[in-house]
């Protein structure tokens, strides 16, 4: 009977013991039930064992797959890192080229500046300078008046036509200048009249660079004295009207042709 009782109170423990088991086995370990029940052993060892490399197979596959994961972020990061030198370098050296050119533009506006201010200056000296001399009433002398051309108190009238045809320089150089002929006197006389009516001192000679003061002309004999700005300098010039010389030579370009045959033009011309 004690037997019977002490039989029947360890099998109501078993089955106590049993119970949450087969709830835990249920949810993880399913073999273990098989043992509590008094399952194969052997079989139970190998389903067990299958289940258990399962599982550690796919912890190690899912370690792996971590570490995998880890060294392909790695490798990303030390991939990623010198590209991100390679920009950072590249922005420098555009950075660099960037200021570089701004400096040689900065260099650039400057010198055009500079070379535009000193142009301006240029101009505003000569405006200055042909302002100042252009006085109306300085050393004006009398000849000088909208009757100009026949109240001239020396002999006129012998210069014009084509007498720069008998200036022994003139074929030879004025085929090299490109000049087949210069200013006539009518071409002269309006110039000079429009400045009288003006009272502006000088013309601008004809297809040139010199202004000539038309009142500084002094003749004596053939030979005329005067003034002309070159744009930069008021020069003092003598000419001698039948030879076709300036200050004892022949002209050196057509610029100087035409101050020549303006002077003569104006002592002159008729």
């Amino acid at each position: 009977m004690t037997r019977a009782i002490h039989r029947t109170a360890l099998l109501l423990g078993l089955a106590l013991v049993l119970q949450p088991l087969e709830l835990m086995a249920a949810v993880e370990i399913p073999a273990a039930v098989e043992i509590a029940r008094g399952g194969g052993g052997h079989g139970g060892g190998h389903g067990g064992g299958g289940r258990a490399a399962s599982r550690g197979g796919s912890g190690a596959r899912t370690g792996f797959s971590s570490f995998s994961g880890g060294s392909n972020r790695s490798s990303l990061r030390l991939e990623t890192r010198p590209a991100e030198r390679s920009g950072r370098v590249d922005t420098r050296q555009g950075n660099r080229t960037d200021r570089t050119d701004l400096r040689q533009s900065n260099r650039t506006d400057r010198t055009d500046l500079r070379q535009g201010n000193r142009s301006d200056r240029v101009n505003d000296r000569n405006r200055t300078r042909r302002q100042a001399i252009n006085t109306w009433d300085r050393n004006r002398p009398n000849w000088v008046n909208n009757n100009w051309n026949v109240n001239r108190p020396w002999r006129y009238g012998w210069y014009g036509g084509s007498t720069w045809n008998n200036w022994g320089w003139w074929p030879g150089r004025a085929a090299a200048w490109g000049l087949g002929s210069l200013a006539t006197f009518a071409v002269i006389d309006s110039l000079v009249d429009s400045a009288v009516n003006n009272e502006t001192s000088y013309i601008v000679v004809p297809d040139s660079d010199y202004s000539l003061y038309y009142s500084s002309v002094q003749v004596s004999g053939d030979l005329v004295s005067f003034q002309a700005d070159d744009g930069s300098n008021t020069l003092t010039f003598r000419a001698d009207c039948r030879s076709g010389t300036l200050n004892g030579y022949p002209p050196q370009n057509a610029d100087e042709a035409q101050l020549l045959n303006a002077a003569c033009q104006v002592a002159f011309g008729q």
